[in-house]
């Protein structure tokens, strides 16, 4: 969202965010995007019963904002399909100003309240409560006057939800193709040196979060089959479990650890340079359960990376035209590891799937493009209102 906020600058539209945080509020630019900080003062997600206080606050505070700032904008554009919609519907009643929303994740759309929330309350998938929940955000829903669908999967639960088709604007998301290219060996091996990464290793590298649900406890017991097969190979994970509602960062360490692989993996953290990492990979790991997207398997291949990942987000869009044959089903350690291993074993096969991955990917995906068809479902909507 960084990026296509300043793409959209860069290209003309003028652009605010509004940004919610438990922290202390954040700078008035992120260059050079201008943010207004929405204070929260409690978990506002996988707490139960304790979150609706804090959701009804934070969407009254958002509600206040857009109408205080209603002479300054023209569209309001929103990240995520569970709540934060209903802050500009609500608001439409009184400004009339159109909203567009970009669902990020298929499970967005299939549940009106989290799996962690519902256990928490007690509530089952039946209940008249959840019922009522989902009735209200379909409510909402049809109110919003456009929808972004970022890969063909989320087209497809937007249809099953019941928008119609006229509604959805297939736009997927974007990377800044000059940042993440190929690199040749030398310049992958000062890569290597100066971030303290095993040079003489063939590295498979993951990118996200250290979360179940992101498939890392069964890329670990992949690992565990694989790294006594293969000694040249070494494993990076760049990213970090803090944050995530089902976070098994410490579990994924406790799993090595009882293996004696501690050596043979190395946490990166969360790091702000995520192409340089993967430009000194030789391999990309992916094996998440679902994705809205998957922006980590986009930037894998634009870099020219060859890859083992689910059959989630863009890497379905994009298996045929590529010609990935590594590309699994979700929760498939087996098909993974089978994948793996082969790829593992045949260099020649690695260079013409990473070479075939870039070329997918190329002038398909860049973020110029990406914005110019945003803000031209803007100016479209702009128009009919006016």
């Amino acid at each position: 969202m960084q990026e296509l906020s300043e793409s959209l600058i860069a290209s003309g539209v003028g652009v605010r965010v509004i940004a919610a945080t438990q922290k202390v509020p954040g700078p008035d630019y992120v260059a050079p995007v201008p943010v207004f900080w929405v204070p929260t003062y409690g978990e506002t997600q996988g707490h139960g019963w304790k979150s609706v206080p804090w959701v009804l606050l934070l969407l009254c505070r958002v509600i206040w904002r857009l109408l205080r700032d209603v002479r300054h904008y023209d569209v309001v554009l929103v990240s995520g399909f569970n709540v934060l919609p209903l802050a500009p519907v609500f608001a439409k009643l009184l400004t009339r100003k159109p909203c567009v929303v970009r669902p990020e994740s298929p499970l967005e759309l299939k549940h009106a309240v989290g799996a962690a929330s519902l256990s928490r309350m007690g509530m089952a998938t039946d209940s008249p409560l959840l019922r009522l929940a989902g009735w209200l955000r379909g409510l909402g829903a049809r109110r919003v006057d456009r929808y972004i669908a970022i890969s063909g999967e989320i087209r497809a639960k937007l249809l099953a939800e019941g928008i119609p088709a006229a509604k959805i604007v297939e736009i997927s998301n974007g990377i800044n193709m000059d940042k993440f290219v190929p690199v040749n060996d030398e310049q992958r091996r000062r890569l290597r040196q100066s971030l303290r990464l095993p040079e003489q290793k063939l590295l498979l590298v993951y990118t996200g979060r250290l979360a179940v649900s992101k498939g890392v406890m069964i890329l670990m017991e992949v690992w565990s089959e694989l790294a006594a097969r293969h000694p040249e190979a070494h494993l990076l994970l760049v990213g970090e479990g803090a944050g995530s509602i089902d976070d098994c960062e410490a579990q994924a360490r406790a799993f090595l650890a009882e293996r004696r692989l501690e050596d043979r993996v190395t946490f990166a953290g969360a790091v702000a340079n995520v192409h340089e990492y993967l430009k000194a990979a030789d391999v990309f790991v992916f094996p998440s359960f679902y994705e809205g997207f998957g922006l980590s398997i986009l930037e894998a291949m634009a870099v020219g990376l060859p890859m083992v990942c689910s059959r989630v987000g863009v890497a379905a869009d994009l298996e045929s035209a590529a010609g990935i044959r590594m590309v699994v089903a979700p929760r498939s350690g087996k098909e993974f590891l089978d994948s793996l291993e082969l790829l593992l074993r045949d260099t020649q096969l690695r260079l013409e799937v990473g070479a075939k991955a870039r070329a997918a990917v190329q002038g398909l995906y860049s973020m110029t493009t990406v914005a110019e068809h945003h803000a031209a479902v803007f100016s479209e909507l702009a128009r009919e209102r006016s």
